[in-house]
């Protein structure tokens, strides 16, 4: 007992710094969303929505501001997450800083969608996340045609509008360009504005690390799996650290960021974050996406087309297409009022991809360029509340004001 009293001493004496950095972990590194968004004195709701397929889908509301109250809840709109992200992407900075508190004290009845697979969606009626190869069989596709309109049809459903705003960045943005644009589409019909932040549409340009693993071999689905597997998109540290090389460098200056998988695709610069809530950040991202979505990512990286899925034969896509090649999305259908934040910096939103865009889509009402961003910065930049979301906000309530 003496021995190990005298160990405990010496330990307090010669190492402060490390119980001090344990005293000061923030809490919203292991809060979850609901928890951290009533950390911040806004009211929460968690819903499950189920789609056609059987997704079960957590998203969740901020029904209104610190301020207001229950009796008085202004038109809905629903925030969409990128790629390996979730919708505590929207919640993780401080109030005046988090687009989806701002929104909320705005007069907002603020909606915050989960994708397929990611954590807050990582459920199925029939098949099991853990066990079955079933689960995983999904890319953006499905994301768009399935758990996009369940979600905007639950939201109208339970508010009684027939309206809601859109605002996603990156994957939420591709999912809405592919969906809204469906030449039958009808759910665009209840959508009154659309706000795209970082938005994907072409990929044959990006900077991003994922362009390594875009071979022009035809065997690019196949090299995927034989490296990830076939569900659960889990790259190992071995790969992370490969891929890390291209993103930092061979000096790793902050390991948190450069032996994140999110950081390392979308870019490790972090100038315009708040170096204090990088813990924070790395402890909710990444949240999970299927091995096949990210085959889909780079499968656009390479053919530089915004298509379906390709299953690698004219005879396998003839099974699920009824043509032989992937029917390909075409944004010309959108007559959504649209508003575009982008930056020449963007690692995935590249700027020649985004010409793409403003060639073709016809109902763009606002466009921002913020030249030092970076893809992440759109959703965690302590900036973007200024940069962004102020102009946002007032394109946004000329077209779906909040009452």
């Amino acid at each position: 007992m003496l021995v190990i009293l005298t160990l405990l001493v010496i330990f307090l004496l010669f190492c402060p710094v490390t119980i001090s950095q344990v005293q000061k972990r923030d809490p919203d590194c292991d809060y979850n969303i609901t928890q951290i968004i009533q950390s911040k004195g806004y009211p929460c709701e968690e819903h499950k929505v189920i789609t056609k397929d059987g997704y079960i889908l957590g998203i969740f509301r901020i029904p209104h501001g610190r301020k207001s109250s229950s009796s008085s809840l202004g038109r809905p709109v629903l925030l969409q997450h990128g790629l390996l992200d979730s919708s505590a992407t929207w919640v993780m900075n401080f109030p005046d800083q988090s687009l989806g508190y701002i929104l909320a004290d705005a007069g907002y009845d603020v909606w915050l969608g989960n994708m397929r697979g990611n954590y807050y969606s990582r459920a199925h009626i029939k098949y099991n996340p853990d066990h079955d190869e079933a689960f995983w069989d999904f890319s953006w596709d499905e994301m768009a045609k399935d758990d996009l309109p369940s979600m905007i049809y639950y939201i109208l459903n339970v508010t009684k509008y027939e309206q809601i705003g859109y605002i996603g960045h990156s994957q939420g943005t591709m999912i809405a360009f592919a969906e809204f644009s469906r030449p039958d589409s009808i759910i665009q019909n209840n959508i009154s504005f659309y706000g795209a932040l970082a938005p994907v549409v072409h990929l044959g340009h990006i900077k991003s690390p994922i362009k390594y693993l875009s071979l022009t071999s035809k065997e690019l689905e196949l090299y995927w799996h034989l490296l990830f597997g076939r569900n659960e998109f889990l790259p190992s540290s071995y790969i992370i650290k490969w891929l890390g090389t291209f993103a930092c460098g061979d000096v790793i200056l902050d390991r948190l960021i450069c032996e994140n998988v999110l950081f390392i695709l979308c870019g490790p610069e972090k100038k315009n974050m708040n170096n204090t809530r990088i813990p924070v950040y790395v402890s909710h991202a990444p949240d999970g996406t299927s091995v096949k979505n990210m085959i889909h990512y780079a499968q656009g990286v390479h053919s530089n087309i915004f298509q379906a899925y390709d299953y690698g034969s004219s005879q396998k896509n003839q099974l699920h297409y009824n043509q032989t090649t992937p029917p390909e999305y075409n944004i010309h259908a959108l007559k959504i009022p649209t508003a575009i934040f982008w930056s020449t910096d963007d690692w995935l939103a590249d700027a020649i991809d985004i010409a793409y865009i403003f060639d073709n889509l016809k109902s763009m009402v606002y466009e921002k360029c913020i030249p030092d961003y970076n893809h992440l910065d759109f959703v965690w930049a302590i900036s973007a509340n200024k940069i962004i979301y102020s102009d946002l906000l007032n394109v946004m309530q000329k077209y779906h004001p909040p009452n």
